[in-house]
């Protein structure tokens, strides 16, 4: 007797979560055919002396354009006696299925039906007709899949016996998805007219990094002492990584001037050469551009002053275009 009860108090549990589910209840489905693989536990009643063992089986059924359902059961039992021997068992239902479809993606339903067991030793209740009763679960996966929990009690009407079967199922169903309602058109008034606001470009970006590279006398080799100076030009290119820079060369006004132009332009190419090789700097962003004797920055009329010239110069700008349209100050 308490064995009964305990299977009544769950499939109780069950009824009372699909009532609760009703207060959301929603649209109803679209017809289709279903398909559902299972796999499961089969309880039998203690008085059959049988043990409990796994259930595999196959649903086939069809969805009304309602919350009614249709299904044909087949399962596999598989279970032995308390001897040892192994029972095997083909337990075949017909259910009708009532699902409470709400906008959440888990959908109660309650089923009942009738059906039979087959057992493979003429145990005693072999092809009694049965009663079934229960409900579960449907854990939406996609329009057309689904994850069902399941659970019945069967009640042999025959003979005193009432079993347990709970199974899991992936559930195919085979329909057309409803179609969205076309929306309804309302004619406005036209929109006034609104012109649109100028587009204003930015302003370009110069800017004039306080590192000049010193060179000495017809020389266009980097002096170790000058990399803390590139390193500070790496960083800044390093914290602006949309800019480009061009190393502007210059020579003193020592000698021909087509000279101090090739030789300005070999001392802009030896500053790029170890920004990019030994600082890191990326090839692509840099340009470089020989000025020779032009632009000095103090006259050339002592030898502390041309040291001053023979330098190169970075100047970082905002976009290619920009540097390419900069002349040196």
């Amino acid at each position: 007797m308490s064995n009964i009860f305990k299977k009544t108090a769950v499939l109780s549990s069950i009824l009372a979560a699909s009532a609760v589910a009703t207060v959301a209840q929603a649209d109803q489905p679209v017809a289709g055919f279903t398909l559902t693989p299972m796999i499961g536990y089969s309880a039998p009643d203690n008085n059959r002396d049988l043990d409990d063992d796994r259930a595999l089986g196959l649903g086939l059924g069809y969805q009304f354009n309602s919350p009614w359902a249709i299904e044909f059961t087949y399962l596999n039992l598989d279970s032995e006696l308390s001897n040892g021997q192994d029972i095997d068992a083909d337990q075949y239902r017909l259910d009708g299925l009532y699902s409470f479809f709400s906008e959440s993606s888990v959908t109660p339903y309650l089923a009942a039906g009738l059906g039979t067991t087959e057992y493979s030793n003429n145990l005693h209740g072999d092809g009694n007709t049965q009663l079934n009763v229960g409900g579960g679960l449907k854990f939406a996966l996609s329009d057309n899949t689904a994850l069902r929990a399941d659970y019945r009690l069967i009640d042999d009407l025959e003979a005193d016996h009432l079993d347990q079967v709970a199974t899991l199922g992936l559930q195919y169903t085979f329909g057309k998805k409803k179609a969205e309602p076309a929306p309804v058109v309302v004619a406005a008034a036209p929109a006034p007219v609104v012109e649109p606001e100028p587009v204003v470009e930015p302003e370009p970006v110069k800017t004039v990094l306080p590192y000049d590279i010193h060179f000495g006398f017809d020389s266009a080799h980097v002096a170790q002492s000058e990399f803390s100076d590139l390193q500070s030009i790496a960083d800044h290119l390093a914290a602006h990584p949309d800019q480009v820079a061009q190393i502007r060369g210059f020579a003193d006004s020592t000698g021909a001037q087509e000279y101090n132009k090739e030789l300005s332009e070999k001392r802009a190419k030896a500053v790029a050469k170890l920004l990019i090789e030994d600082f890191g700097v990326d090839a692509s962003r840099l340009d470089t551009v020989g000025y020779g004797e032009m632009y000095p920055v103090v006259s050339n009329d002592t030898k502390a002053n041309r040291q001053l010239n023979r330098r190169a110069t970075t100047v970082s700008f905002s976009s290619r275009e920009a540097m390419e349209n900069d002349m040196p100050n």
